[in-house]
C-alpha cells in the first residue's frame, strides 16, 4: 500500500494537535507529502531518505540542506516501510514522541486500508447483486463461485420480497439476506425461504398504500423478482386492499392473463392422483362437489358416503393442493387445473 497525500496530511494534522512540534510525513522515497509547513510539500528530506535506507530512526542535530534538526522514524504497513515521520525540534526533546507518533500513524493507515477494503467489497457486492437480480440465464460455475467469494450462496432456495412505498427505515438483515434498490419507490429484499423478514417489515410500514410483493421460493432470483413484481401489479389493478401480496395466491390470475405463464402446478396434481385408487377417489369427490354446487347432502348421497367422510376428503384435497374447495376462487383454480390436465391428456 502506498500512502497518498490526503492521508499523509491527515496524519500530520492529527499528530500536531497532540504535540507542539512540526510534523512532516514522507513517502517511501523521502519526498514530503504531508506537513505542518505546507511550503515543504513536494521537496525531498535527506533525513527521511537515510531512515528508509537504514530501516531505523535517524536523528539530525544540525541543519543539513533541506533537513532541519529533529528525528525521522520509518513507519510500516504489513512489515514493509511505506514512509517516514519527521518531527522537527531538538532530537533529545522530540525523540520520546517518535514511537508514539509512529504507532498512531500505522493505526490510521491500517484503518484507511480496512475502510478501502470494505468499500471495495461493498462495491463488488452491489455489482454482483445487480447481475443476480437481472440474470435470466441459468447460473454457471463461474457465477456461483463469484457469489461464494462475497458470501452469497446461490444454491439456497430464496424468495423475493419487494416493498413498493415508504417505510420508516429498512429492517436489519440476517445472514444470507440482501437488499437492492430497484428504483425510487421499490426496494427488493432477497431472503432465504424460511426468513421472518415480513415480521420485521410490518412495524416499519408508514402508509396504507404500501404494497409488499412476495414471490414463491426458487433458486433463480430473477424469476422470484418477476413474481414479486407481478403480485403487486395484479393486486393494484384488482384493487385488493391487503398490504401483503403473495404470488402463490395470485398465480392463477397471472395464468389467466398471461398465456406464457405455466399452470402445471395444479394439473400435475391431478396427474399424480389419477394413478392411485385413493387419488381417483379424491378427483371423483371434487367433480361431484362441483356438479352439485357444494350441496353436501346431495354429494354424500351420490357418492354413497357419510358427510364426515365427504368432509375428510375435501380436507385432504385442501392439504394436498393448498386450495380450499369451499372457497370459490380456489375451487375455480382446481377445476381449471383439472380441465387443462384432461385437455392435455387428450391431445
Amino acid at each position: 500500500m502506498k500512502i497518498n497525500r490526503a492521508l499523509a496530511q491527515e496524519i500530520a494534522d492529527k499528530v500536531m494537535m497532540v504535540i507542539p512540534y512540526n510534523v512532516n510525513i514522507m513517502d517511501e522515497v523521502g519526498m514530503i507529502i504531508g506537513s505542518g509547513n505546507t511550503h515543504r510539500i513536494g521537496t525531498f528530506h535527506q533525513g527521511a531518505i537515510s531512515a528508509v535506507e537504514r530501516g531505523t530512526i535517524v536523528s539530525i542535530y544540525d541543519s543539513e540542506g533541506s533537513s532541519k534538526p529533529g528525528v525521522n522514524i520509518p513507519f510500516h504497513f504489513k512489515q514493509e516501510i511505506i514512509g517516514v515521520i519527521g518531527i522537527s525540534g531538538e532530537p533529545t526533546i522530540v525523540e520520546p514522541f517518535a514511537e508514539l507518533v509512529r504507532v498512531t500513524a500505522e493505526l490510521l493507515i491500517n484503518q484507511e486500508f480496512l475502510f478501502r477494503e470494505r468499500r471495495i467489497q461493498e462495491q463488488m457486492k452491489e455489482e454482483f447483486l445487480y447481475q443476480w437480480v437481472f440474470r435470466l440465464d441459468e447460473y454457471d460455475a463461474a457465477f456461483i463461485n463469484n457469489g461464494e467469494a462475497i458470501g452469497i450462496n446461490l444454491k439456497l432456495e430464496r424468495k423475493a420480497i419487494i416493498v413498493k412505498g415508504e417505510t420508516i427505515k429498512e429492517p436489519y438483515l440476517k445472514e444470507q439476506e440482501f437488499t437492492f434498490k430497484l428504483n425510487k419507490s421499490n426496494v427488493l429484499f432477497i431472503v432465504p425461504t424460511d426468513s421472518d423478514l415480513l415480521k420485521r417489515l410490518e412495524p416499519l410500514i408508514t402508509q396504507q398504500s404500501t404494497k409488499i410483493g412476495i414471490s414463491d421460493s426458487s433458486t433463480h432470483v430473477a424469476k422470484s423478482v418477476h413474481e414479486a413484481k407481478r403480485a403487486i401489479g395484479i393486486a393494484e389493478k384488482l384493487g385488493m386492499p391487503s398490504t401483503c401480496c403473495y404470488y402463490q395466491e395470485l398465480k392463477f390470475i397471472d395464468y389467466l392473463t398471461n398465456k406464457d405463464q405455466s399452470f402445471s402446478e395444479i394439473s400435475h396434481f391431478f396427474q399424480d392422483l389419477e394413478i392411485t385408487p385413493k387419488g381417483q377417489e379424491l378427483i371423483d369427490t371434487l367433480l361431484c362437489y362441483i356438479k352439485n354446487s357444494g350441496d353436501m347432502n346431495a354429494i354424500s348421497k351420490e357418492l354413497h358416503i357419510h358427510r364426515n367422510s365427504l368432509a375428510y376428503r375435501l380436507q385432504r384435497i385442501e392439504i394436498l393442493t393448498n386450495k380450499n374447495p369451499k372457497k370459490f376462487t380456489d375451487l375455480f383454480q382446481l377445476y381449471t387445473g383439472y380441465v387443462i390436465y384432461k385437455m392435455q391428456d387428450s391431445e
